[in-house]
């Protein structure tokens, strides 16, 4: 009877995880889908956006080169345009439908490539090129919500000892609920649309989130989870009075091979914190205690964690926030940027 029980208590415990796992594939192939759907969409509008454009293209260069004859007929045929004959007045009413034919081609090629540079914009800032302060989002109701759950309360406090224990929490939820996963491919739209006749349509696996996206994915690369990090620390440190009590930013290191982006917490006299979830990796006192230490000391420690991957050439390139984006060309650059706020 003992051994009985014993093989059914096995039995439903793999039951269990069996269901378990079938869930959580389910739910990651779902979220897989809709990334893939959305990526499907964003090609079939850039593609009519190409037809469009090529249509539009093709009739004003035709408009254009029967533009150009009408005005390089030999004088014999064309009349003196202040003449009053029939002959001149058909010249004339046919010159005026080319001039507002061209006219209306040219509004609507210039809308096309108005809303492709639109289009190419937003693609841009998922890329990272552009401006990627908006994507750091304190006021996001999501964030807000987070900030809540996890520390109970905003960063309104006076002792730092209460508010390292709270930034520890938020980094832990962090590493704990945020999975590691490499971004899925994603177009990179040409400054010239006519590039993608002659060298097609390229694509890369490095775009950015927003953060309530990576929340509702519950994944992300390095970028997406600095984004959502920096975004939470920032609603913590909201005083309530339309400021916040310290500031929080986005490091980007690059070598010869890759690149990697943490999140850094900065103060005065050159002192500096980095979290890092990826590595699981904080800045740290003997004890194990988040805790400041000197910018030069604490950027070579954590750049010497990643020279392995990154490469020997390893440097900040660039530290950026939702009131701020700054390039570096050395790490050098970088320390000395630091020590002069």
């Amino acid at each position: 009877m003992k051994k009985f029980t014993v093989t059914l208590f096995t039995l439903v415990t793999m039951a269990i995880l069996l269901s378990v796992s079938l869930l959580s594939w389910y739910s990651t192939n779902s979220r897989n889908a809709t990334l893939t759907d959305n990526l499907a969409k964003l090609k079939e509008e850039y593609s009519t956006l190409q037809q469009m454009y090529y249509w539009l293209l093709g009739n004003y260069s035709s408009l254009e080169w029967n533009y150009t004859r009408v005005l390089m007929e030999p004088p014999s045929i064309v009349p003196n345009p202040g003449g009053t004959g029939t002959e001149n007045e058909s010249y004339l009413d046919r010159l005026e439908a080319l001039q507002n034919l061209y006219n209306s081609l040219r509004i609507k090629y210039d809308k096309v490539m108005a809303n492709y540079n639109e289009l190419r914009t937003l693609t841009d800032q998922r890329l990272m090129r552009g401006n990627v302060a908006k994507f750091i989002v304190p006021s996001d109701p999501a964030v807000l919500s987070l900030v809540y759950n996890i520390t109970g309360k905003r960063g309104n406090v006076t002792d730092p000892n209460v508010m390292w224990k709270d930034i520890k929490s938020i980094y832990d939820w962090v590493d704990n609920n945020i999975k590691y996963r490499e971004d899925g491919l994603y177009p990179i739209l040409p400054y010239d649309i006519t590039d993608v006749k002659t060298k097609g349509l390229r694509q890369t696996n490095q775009m950015i989130q927003y953060p309530n996206e990576t929340l509702a994915l519950g994944m992300g690369d390095c970028e997406d989870i600095a984004v959502l990090l920096t975004s939470i620390i920032r609603a913590y440190f909201f005083d309530g009075n339309s400021s916040y009590r310290y500031t929080v930013e986005c490091i980007w290191i690059t070598g010869s091979t890759a690149g990697h982006v943490a999140v850094q917490v900065p103060f005065t006299q050159g002192k500096l914190v980095i979290l890092d979830p990826i590595r699981d990796y904080f800045s740290h006192d003997t004890l194990g205690q988040i805790a400041l230490n000197s910018a030069s000391t604490e950027i070579y420690n954590w750049m010497n964690i990643w020279r392995p991957s990154l490469g020997n050439d390893i440097h900040v390139y660039r530290v950026f926030s939702d009131y701020m984006d700054q390039f570096f060309d050395t790490t050098n650059d970088y320390l000395e940027w630091m020590y002069q706020r």
